[in-house]
């Protein structure tokens, strides 16, 4: 287990971790779920949102590890001076999509660096967590989470039903004004976080990515599940828009059934501590594993809108209890020189699983239908599954 370098009693820093959790999370609504609404309104074929989601996914996937190991390996480049730059060149490229709402090569670029550096943040933001518990403050991820949860849904349901009515130029509104609130957040909590970094010894010690992977196979394989977990779960989400409209739905509805995705998970979140704490946290993702499986044959099955919505409650026990569970996981199983690194990598596993996502569930919905293309789904679900159940630590006595 980590240990943190406290001599004092924690001092809670959750409601201020709680607002991070809720300007990301809101933000990520904005560049992710609404991608597809955004980029086919502007006439993009379900493959070109695919390729654009890809290489947004696949660039933050590359770059949010490699600050990580940066700020493992340094004694003076922190998460809190990464935050800013990173949330400019969010804004920058947000103005460009605002000022040239067509479809073309600059609005392409533009988008995917929009995905890319929005999930960079998260990464910045997990290593804010790590640090803040190591030096003995005092958070409840799963609340804070759950708050951010609250707010995707908030946002969900707001920006669906203004978008059918007004414009889909607001997608990137929302976004410069869900990137000028993460600023906010950040700047809230930059002032009661330490200012001192770990000691010199505990930097050096950190490693590369590479031997990092070579040090921590049994996380690897993990990882790998995780991965492949989560192109089963975004070629769901990502392309939600497709399996609304095919059970008679509109882009009032996908908001709506985005919200109810997202209300389902909070319960989980905001009470994980009270509900769930005397588990193990691998013990616990071993059960969210296996509810990613039914979640995924619920969904192929559903033929209306309620039924689709009934299969979305399975997101509390699959997506929200595996949230609430793996950053505490890692920090129980990975030592503390490596925190940013692993906590990184995990949360870019979603990344590379929306990669894939994209590529093949856009080469899919183009090119059969959306009940086989989610069968497809539910079969890479399983499999990714049973590696990840593997790939967990066993419980230790």
């Amino acid at each position: 287990m980590n240990r943190t370098i406290a001599t004092t009693e924690p001092k809670p820093l959750t409601v201020p971790y709680a607002f991070i959790q809720a300007a990301f999370w809101m933000n990520f609504c904005t560049a992710v779920s609404f991608a597809s609404v955004y980029l086919l309104g502007l006439s993009y074929s379900n493959s070109q949102l695919g390729l654009i989601l890809a290489l947004g996914n696949l660039l933050g996937a590359v770059l949010g590890p490699e600050l990580s190991a940066v700020v493992d390996r340094s004694e003076k480049i922190s998460a809190s001076l990464l935050i800013p730059p990173v949330l400019f060149l969010q804004a920058a490229f947000l103005l460009l999509l605002i000022f040239h709402p067509a479809k073309g090569f600059l609005t392409s670029v533009a988008y995917t660096l929009y995905i890319a550096f929005t999930l960079t943040v998260n990464s910045l933001n997990l290593k804010l967590y790590s640090d803040a518990v190591y030096h003995g403050l005092s958070i409840n991820y799963g609340f804070a989470r759950g708050i951010g949860s609250a707010a995707y849904v908030l946002l969900s349901i707001v920006l669906g039903i203004l978008i059918e009515r007004i414009s889909i130029r607001l997608v990137p509104i929302s976004g410069l004004l869900m990137c000028a609130l993460q600023f906010a957040a950040f700047c809230l909590i930059r002032q009661k976080l330490p200012v001192s970094a770990p000691s010199a010894d505990v930097s050096h010690r950190a490693s590369s990515i590479f031997d990092f992977f070579r040090s921590n196979r049994r996380f690897s394989i993990l990882l790998l599940g995780i991965a492949l977990l989560f192109s089963s779960h975004n070629i769901i989400v990502t392309f939600l828009i497709n399996i609304t409209n095919n059970v008679g739905g509109d882009t009032g509805t996908m908001g709506l059934i985005n919200g109810f995705m997202a209300a389902v998970e909070i319960p989980v979140m905001l009470f994980y501590q009270s509900l769930f704490g005397r588990f193990r946290p691998g013990r616990l993702m071993r059960v969210a594993f296996i509810f990613f499986i039914l979640k995924a044959a619920a969904i192929a099955m559903a033929g209306s809108i309620p039924t689709l919505m009934a299969a979305f409650l399975l997101q509390a026990p699959s997506f929200a209890l595996y949230t609430a569970a793996i950053v505490p996981y890692v920090n129980e199983v990975i030592p503390y020189e490596d925190s940013a690194k692993a906590q990184s990598l995990a949360y870019t596993m979603t990344s590379i699983g929306s990669v894939l996502a994209s590529l093949i569930g856009g080469f899919l919905y183009d090119r059969t239908t959306v009940t086989n293309t989610l069968w497809i789904s539910f079969s890479i679900c399983f499999v990714a599954a049973v590696i990840a159940i593997l790939g967990v630590e066993k419980d230790q006595p």
